[in-house]
Order: C-alpha cells, then structure tokens, then sequence
C-alpha cells in the first residue's frame, strides 16, 4: 500500500482515475500542466519547457523532483487559484464516474497514512473531500503534492555499485560532492549511475553522439556507466548534449585508465621494514634532530613539470628538511633498503606509464605506502615525505620532466 504522498503517488492515484489521461506520461504532463501552462507562470518564467515523458518517468519513479519553477509559482495566490479553476474546468471532465469514490478514498487514505504531514494539514485537506467538493479536494491535494519532497530518500548503496564508486574515489567528477554519506553506520547513496551514452536517445541525437564517439556494444556494462552526483545525474540524463556527452566519454576513459592503474600498483608488495621510516617520522620531536640537506643536492628540479611548480615546491622542503634523517634511519636499521627502493620504483613506473598526473602517481603512491603498512589516516603526512624521499633518490619520476 502507498503511505507516503508526494506527486510520484498522486500521479500514480490519478492516471487509474482519468478516462483519457490514464498513462503514465499523458496523467502526469496533464496535471502538471495545471501549473505549468498557465499565462502568468509562462510570463514570469516559471514554467518549465521540459516535461519529456523522460522527466515524467522519473518524477513518477522518484528519480527526480517536481520542477522549481512549478514549486515556486504555486506558491503565488493568482496561481493556486487557477489551478483550482484548472481541476474544475479541465480535470473534472476526465474524471471516470464510475471509479471516482475509489480515487478519491485512495487518496484519503495516503493522507491518513503519511506521518510526514502534520494533522492540522490532514483535517484541511480531507474537509474538502467530506464537503463533497472532489474538484477542490483533488486541486488542494495536487498543490500539496507538488511541495513535497519527491526524491527518494535514504537508499543504501548497492554492492554491484562498488567497482563504479571506487573508480571515482568516491566523489562526482562533475561537481566533486560526496557520493556516498555515512548515516548511523549505514552507506547511503548520494549517488546515481548514469548512462554514458544514454539508450532512450532520438535517432538524430544518438546519431550525433556517434560521431564524437561510437555507441559501445552494450549500454549497460562497466564502460558504458559512470557514478554521478543526484543533481549531475539528473541534469545529464534528461537533455543530454554531444559537448556533454564527449566530456562525460573523456571523463570515464580518464578514470578508468587511472583506477586500473591503482588496482596494478596495490598488487605491488612492500616491505613490511617501510614501518621502521614511517614510527621514526612520528617519533620526531624537535628540529634538533634534523640535518638538512644542501640545496646543491637537490634533484627535484628536474624532475616536475614546469606546471607543478607549487608541487615541486612543497617536494622540495620535504626533501630538504627530511633525506638526511630518513637516510640515517635505513642505514641505522635492518631494513632491506634495496628490495623498498625497488618496489617504490616499480610502483611508481606503472602509474607513470598509466598517464596519471604527477600529482596523482605521489598521492596514490603515498596511499598504497600508507595501506602497505598498515597505517591510518594520521600516518599520510610521513608517507608523502617518505614518497618526496624516493623522488630525490630517483625511484619516482626517474624518466625526467622534459
């Protein structure tokens, strides 16, 4: 039974009620028409030219909210007055007759049965209907339908979802929001995943698309989806165009060069003797333990990209302030220092060869040191030094900058 109204479920209600308007899409763009039709709406810019049977779907499957511009103008007193003269005028004529009490008392019920809608609000709204006003009943209602909140809310993330989050780092490459929120213990979904070239396009869009870039085999595989924020998704999906469709295609053939990569370097073992560097880091407790190192040693020149200038800065003072201590500790310890530097040099070649961004192969080649070892979060500090270490003893970036 639905307990929860909002115009996902007034839709759903009404199309069963309707004689000519008992579709789905027709239903809905009927009663959103209401609003959205309306002189004063049309004028002032309220009304939305996108009420496509894809937006109506998903306002019916709760993919998407109602319009805010028909939110915002049905808030207007001119407008919530016509859209009662609408439900009176236009609506009342479809209404089937001899189904009208059941449509009516379905929504009586979903009234009485949504927690979220105050009891004050329940009694207006079911007046009208004990009145045996139904236009009035059915317009007030419509109203209210079209203020609440439609989205699904709360919804866990999928397992089958995983490989695509993990491929985004969790965050829209869009926007850069969270896609996954942690309530009460609980994964939820901040996410949708999208079609990268969409399967309800017309036939001269798709076959604009497929002059930027072919259509895969299939659109419902790994290379076809992508992970996007709700609003991202949303935007996307119902009027995509060929500039965003070649961004979103780019997007994809970034992230899944870049995640591969990483799957490649996690398989790349360390030796668990890189703990020994990273405790003596955390051990430090003054600069009376450090000798720096002279600026004439220095290999980080030329080893960044003249537009990682702020990168090779930041390397820099790390190298300068840290080697000497770092060295000291290796040649101090036990450690195979041979077996680490090759591993790091191995790790570092694959992202390398994979395209990644300089800044990317440091980060991801602190992250893998960080969960090699066995470290938390508070340990990503060292990790990044031990990282500028190898960058001046030549195990990152060995290939020099052109």
């Amino acid at each position: 039974m639905i307990n929860e109204l909002n115009m996902s479920s007034y839709i759903d209600i009404m199309r069963k009620g309707l004689v000519e308007h008992d579709k789905q899409e027709s239903a809905g763009r009927f009663l959103l028409n209401a609003i959205n039709d309306q002189g004063y709406v049309i004028e002032n810019g309220f009304s939305t030219s996108n009420l496509s049977p894809k937006k109506i779907s998903r306002i019916v499957s709760r993919d998407d909210n109602v319009p805010d511009g028909i939110k915002q103008a049905s808030t207007k007193q001119n407008v919530i007055d016509d859209t009662i003269k609408y439900f009176r005028n236009e609506v009342a004529k479809d209404l089937n007759p001899h189904t009208l009490d059941d449509t009516t008392d379905m929504l009586v019920k979903v009234i009485e049965a949504d927690d979220s809608i105050s009891e004050s609000k329940k009694k207006k709204l079911i007046a009208f209907h004990e009145k045996g006003d139904e236009p009035k009943f059915l317009g007030e209602v419509f109203l209210y339908a079209v203020n609440k909140s439609n989205k699904k809310v709360g919804a866990e993330v999928k397992y089958a979802d995983a490989p695509l989050l993990a491929e985004a780092n969790y965050e829209c490459p869009l926007c850069h929001k969270k896609l996954v929120d942690t309530i009460k213990g609980k994964a939820i979904k901040r996410y949708a995943i999208t079609q990268i070239f969409p399967d309800d396009l017309d036939e001269d869009t798709a076959a604009a698309f497929k002059v930027v870039h072919p259509a895969p085999a299939h659109l419902n595989k790994l290379e076809n989806l992508i992970a996007l924020d709700v609003g991202c998704a949303e935007k996307y999906s119902i009027d995509p165009t060929v500039e965003e469709y070649s961004q979103l295609y780019e997007i994809k053939k970034e992230l899944t060069q870049n995640y591969k990569a990483k799957m490649e370097v996690n398989g790349v073992q360390l030796e668990e003797d890189i703990r020994t560097v990273l405790d003596a880091l955390s051990q430090i407790k003054d600069a009376s333990e450090l000798v720096e190192l002279e600026y004439n040693a220095l290999r980080v020149d030329e080893k960044f990209k003249p537009e990682n200038f702020i990168l090779k800065n930041e390397t820099k003072v790390q190298v300068v302030t840290y080697y000497r201590y770092i060295e000291k500790v290796f040649s101090n310890s036990t450690s195979d220092f041979d077996t680490i530097a090759a591993e790091v040099k191995i790790s570092s070649s694959k992202l390398e060869k994979a395209g990644l961004l300089q800044a990317d192969i440091i980060t991801n080649l602190s992250e893998w040191i960080r969960n090699k070892a066995g470290l938390g979060t508070e340990s990503r500090l060292a990790c990044n030094i031990v990282v500028a270490f190898f960058v001046q003893n030549c195990e990152v970036f060995h290939n020099e900058a052109s």
